[in-house]
């Protein structure tokens, strides 16, 4: 696929038992929220992973600059890691794009999910290195996300079916 003469690149569908890498690319979260979101992606079926360093609080944010986009940087890197979704959106996020491994994460394509500040990756991930990324719910707001929308992240990120918007 060609989009204004950049490849695509398409990361590929996740399967039962795969491993979800979350990360902190923005500010500090509430543990309770991120708890319940991550069980609503074990019951998917899929398996987390996450480095305790997303816990950290540096200012407004959950670690320096560097510390949140070495995360990413490490979780793109990390055969084990299949998808990468993110805990919360919100200011930071932009912050670190001047220290991500672009190369790394050509390299190792995967699903990334986030929304809000998150898409200034999603972008910046497409356009730096054609990876197609997934605006969806993030860790925090998947215990109080609706039915329909977890059910709908779930195909988006285990069908190659082309994803239908419905009404």
């Amino acid at each position: 696929m060609q989009i204004k003469d950049k490849k695509c690149i398409k990361p590929l569908c996740l399967m039962p038992g795969d491993t979800l890498g979350i990360v902190a690319p923005a500010g500090p979260f509430d543990p309770k929220k991120f708890m319940k979101g991550k069980a609503v992606l074990e019951s998917m079926g899929f398996r987390t992973f996450f480095d305790e360093g997303i816990f950290q609080q540096h200012g407004f944010f959950a670690g320096s600059d560097v510390q949140r986009a070495d995360q990413v940087n490490r979780l793109f890197a990390n055969p084990a890691v299949r998808a990468v979704v993110c805990v919360r959106g919100g200011y930071g996020s932009m912050r670190i794009l001047p220290f991500l491994d672009y190369k790394t994460i050509q390299k190792n394509p995967k699903i990334f999910v986030g929304f809000s500040d998150i898409s200034a990756l999603l972008s910046v991930l497409f356009n730096r290195c054609g990876l197609i990324t997934f605006h969806g719910p993030v860790v925090t707001t998947l215990a109080n996300t609706a039915e329909q929308t977890i059910a709908a992240m779930h195909r988006a990120m285990t069908s190659n079916k082309k994803l239908e918007i419905l009404p």
